[in-house]
Parts: C-alpha cells; sequence; structure tokens
C-alpha cells in the first residue's frame, strides 16, 4: 500500500462534503473482485481506494488505526484470517466505521456473527456492479448523510492509491 494516509478524528463527527472526499479500503483475496469492486467505486465517484488482496496487509493497516478510511468492504471467507476477524478487530477501535460484508453465503452462522459484531451490512455474491454502488451510497448516506453520497463537483482533486 502506498501513499500517505490522513489522520481524521472520524469517530467524533467527521462529515465529508463529497463521495469523492471519501477513501475505501477493499479487501477480498480474489483480485479480480477487488478490481471489479474497485472499478465499480470510480465509477460513481469514489478514488481514494486501499485495495487489498492479503487479507494479512488488511490486519496491518487496521492495527496501524486504519487513519483516513471511511468505509470497508470486506469478503467473509478468505484464507488464514476471515473478514470477522478483521470485523472484529476493527470494531475494537472504530465502532461506527460502516463495514460491508461480502460473502457467498447468506444463511451461514457467519453473518449472524457478523451482525453481532456491528457489521454495517451485506452484499451476497454475485451481485452486480449497480447493487453494490447502490448499497455504497445507501451506507455512505445514513452513516455521513445524503450530502456525504454525492458526487464531487468536476474538477476536484482526488488520488487513487493502490496497494
Amino acid at each position: 500500500m502506498d501513499g500517505v494516509v490522513v489522520e481524521r478524528d472520524d469517530e467524533n463527527g467527521w462529515k465529508p462534503e463529497s463521495i469523492g472526499e471519501l477513501a475505501v479500503m477493499v479487501v477480498d483475496d480474489d483480485s479480480l473482485i477487488t478490481r471489479l469492486v474497485a472499478g465499480a467505486l470510480k465509477a460513481i465517484g469514489i478514488t481514494k481506494l486501499y485495495t487489498m488482496n492479503d487479507p494479512r496487509q488488511a490486519m496491518d493497516f487496521v492495527a496501524e488505526g486504519l487513519g483516513g478510511i471511511d468505509l470497508i468492504l470486506c469478503d467473509l471467507m478468505m484464507p488464514e484470517i476471515d473478514g470477522l476477524t478483521i470485523l472484529k478487530r476493527v470494531r475494537e477501535t472504530k465502532k461506527k466505521l460502516p463495514f460491508l460484508m461480502l460473502t457467498a453465503d447468506s444463511t451461514s452462522d457467519s453473518v449472524k456473527q457478523a451482525a453481532e459484531l456491528g457489521v454495517t451490512g451485506y452484499m451476497i455474491k454475485p451481485f452486480t456492479i449497480d447493487d453494490l454502488q447502490d448499497k455504497v451510497r445507501q451506507t455512505i448516506s445514513r452513516s455521513y448523510g445524503s450530502k456525504a453520497a454525492e458526487r464531487a463537483l468536476p474538477g476536484a482533486e482526488h488520488q487513487t492509491r493502490w496497494s
């Protein structure tokens, strides 16, 4: 992962002015899914992306404090470290950070456990790009207000961060 992450006091009311101000972490062991999700997010104006195919890298980022991350999209089933473990670690310090779980199994006990740990929402695989974009906008609107879910004005500067 490249770049410097800006520390914000996210737990105490920081509100983005547009969807383009958000920084999003995407964690999935399938690089194709990660690229598709990142492309879908870019299409709605989110360009500050931290994509990770190794859940250990995500755990390291969580351990460093997740500075500047406004939303996490994370696969549930991954080798070695699953999405529940990442969610649990995130909730130790960031109780309000929006966290969407991506899962192919909507009936598993893992989904129940995720709810108990405070997951914000789910996306059941396979999902359409439109459904993903709608779910992300809804989550942003509920978490940060409807203004935050709006696209930035043309000419706004954005950075793309890749791992």
